[in-house]
C-alpha cells in the first residue's frame, strides 16, 4: 500500500469519525438560531403589548374612563396568554423537529458505524 493510499484510507476515516459531530453540530446551530428567532418574535410582540397597555393607562383622563381601562387590560391579558400558547407550541414543535433530526442523525452514524 503507498503513502498516498494511507493517507486516503486515514482521511476517510477520519472523516467517517468526525461527520456525525460536525452534522450535529451543524442542527445545534440550526436549532439555536431557530430559537433566538422564537425568543425575539416574542420579546416584540410582549413589548408591543405593553406599550399598548402604557398608552391605555396613559389615556385615562377622569375617573370615568376607568371602568374602560379596565376591559382594555382584560383584552391585553387576553392577548398576552394567547401569545404564550403560540410560543409554548413553537417551543415544543422546535423540541419535537431538534429530537427527530437528531434520532435521524444518531441512526445514520450507527449505521455507518456498522458497516465500516
Amino acid at each position: 500500500m503507498s503513502t498516498q493510499e494511507t493517507f486516503k484510507a486515514f482521511t476517510s476515516q477520519l472523516e467517517s469519525v468526525t461527520n456525525p459531530f460536525y452534522n450535529f453540530n451543524q442542527l445545534v446551530t440550526k436549532n439555536i438560531e431557530t430559537l433566538t428567532k422564537i425568543q425575539l418574535d416574542s420579546l416584540q410582540a410582549y413589548s408591543a403589548l405593553g406599550n399598548e397597555s402604557l398608552q391605555s393607562l396613559a389615556s385615562l383622563k377622569q375617573p370615568q374612563d376607568i371602568p374602560a381601562y379596565g376591559s382594555k387590560q382584560m383584552e391585553v391579558a387576553s392577548k398576552i396568554s394567547q401569545q404564550l400558547m403560540e410560543d409554548s407550541q413553537k417551543l415544543t414543535q422546535l423540541g419535537q423537529d431538534f429530537k427527530s433530526a437528531a434520532d435521524e442523525l444518531t441512526a445514520s452514524a450507527v449505521k455507518t458505524a456498522k458497516s465500516a
